[in-house]
């Protein structure tokens, strides 16, 4: 049977209207990425011994300086013999030498100079201390931490990222700083993680921290119009510490408030008020009436 030619048309049109309308939109064009302008590459260290390693990291950029993440980057060595380099951009020593180690992105690179020495001003290991040992209860001191090269001489540590941490800080506390604080009585152990690279290099010291001799069993505390007389106070482990409140008002209130702190003394005059304590630590008190007015009581055994 014939098609009649007004539907052969139609159909034509409807055809005709089809391509042109892809044709229009001619698809989804892919993104052209940025071009890369330069490659910036970076390493904690560029001094090496044989068999050590150091974790390089190479960053893109293109002509404005953003960073572009999604550029590839390639890993060589100019010496394979002397340091090597993985597709990660990790570089191990081989043999002593000189090593230039680029990264690139298209036909941008960037490099660094890499020594690889016998050894010799390579840091190594690193040891730890403090500058006192014993410490008593509620006295400070700084812990060291030295770097040292196969041959035991001495490396500065640079910008290396240094970490502290004590195995009981109920016995002493430190800080990112090194600063430590004697709160209980005991032995702990401070560690110290030097960041060399890719490699965590630690080292630990043991410090003893010890009772105060002939603490005394009472203690009186005077109220000075914005002073505790005396500020410091040391007790004996069941002693007691007595406050002696004038006409000015003041309050006795532990903060931060510990395990062992006694309850607070709320706003007071013309009283004299004690307070026992049965553990063993160091409790910072404030008046909080007066800014500024603080103490703390060591309790030692």
């Amino acid at each position: 049977m014939t098609r009649p030619a007004r539907s052969r048309s139609l159909t034509a049109c409807i055809a005709g209207w089809m391509v042109l309308l892809i044709s229009c939109r001619g698809g989804d064009s892919p993104v052209t990425p940025p071009a890369v302008a330069r490659v910036d590459v970076t390493a904690a260290t560029q001094t090496l011994s044989a068999q050590q390693t150091v974790q390089l990291s190479a960053v893109a950029r293109g002509s404005d300086n953003v960073v572009i993440p999604s550029a590839p980057i390639a890993w060589s060595s100019s010496a394979p013999n002397l340091a090597t380099v993985s597709t990660t951009g990790l570089v191990t020593g081989v043999a002593t030498g000189l090593a230039t180690v680029t990264a690139s992105s298209g036909s941008a690179v960037g490099s660094l100079t890499i020594t690889i020495t016998n050894g010799a001003g390579v840091l190594s290991r690193v040891v730890a201390g403090t500058v006192d040992s014993p410490l008593e209860i509620g006295q400070g001191t700084q812990a060291t931490v030295e770097g040292r090269d196969a041959l035991g001489g001495l490396v500065a540590l640079g910008s290396r990222v240094v970490t502290w941490t004590s195995s009981t800080p109920a016995i002493a506390t430190i800080n990112s700083n090194g600063i430590v604080a004697g709160v209980g009585v005991g032995s702990t152990t401070l560690t110290v993680s030097v960041q060399d690279g890719s490699t965590a290099r630690t080292a630990i010291t043991t410090l003893p921290v010890i009772a105060i001799p002939n603490a005394p069993l009472t203690v009186d505390v005077a109220m000075a119009p914005q002073l505790f007389i005396p500020s410091e106070i040391i007790v004996k482990l069941g002693g007691t510490v007595r406050f002696q409140f004038t006409p000015i008002d003041h309050n006795v209130i532990w903060s931060p408030r510990l395990p062992g702190s006694p309850s607070d003394i709320l706003v007071t005059t013309n009283a004299l008020v004690t307070r026992t304590f049965a553990t063993v630590g160091v409790y910072p008190f404030d008046c909080t009436v007066h800014p500024g007015m603080s103490g703390r009581i060591i309790v030692s055994p």
